[in-house]
């Protein structure tokens, strides 16, 4: 649950009167939680380009007999694996923070 502070023209601020903090008021305040959730889809949206882009790259490799076009696919090919690395090395780091937010019972 969030705090916020209560507008005073809001209907909710007229009937939270008595307290100058109420419970749960703002549904666009971010937790801890669906903050690591919304950078987790973040990089998840990433990690699917990046295979799209090495499909796209291997069926290049593939179906190309030019030299320079096949230099290039294996370039565009390298770039895309070690970004791809990065990217599911960043969502494990955020994976270990997610499990701090489960219970573990």
């Amino acid at each position: 649950m969030t705090d916020t502070l209560v507008p005073r023209g809001c209907r909710a601020a007229r009937q939270a009167e008595r307290g100058y903090f109420r419970k749960g008021c703002n549904p666009l305040a971010e937790t801890g939680r669906s903050k690591l959730q919304n950078q987790r889809a973040a990089l998840n949206q990433q990690i699917l380009k990046a295979v799209r882009l090495r499909t796209g790259a291997e069926n290049l490799l593939r179906a190309t007999s030019n030299n320079k076009v096949r230099d290039q696919a294996l370039l565009e090919l390298s770039f895309v694996n070690s970004d791809l690395q990065i990217l599911k090395e960043e969502l494990e780091g955020l994976n270990l923070s997610v499990e701090v937010y489960q219970n573990t019972e």
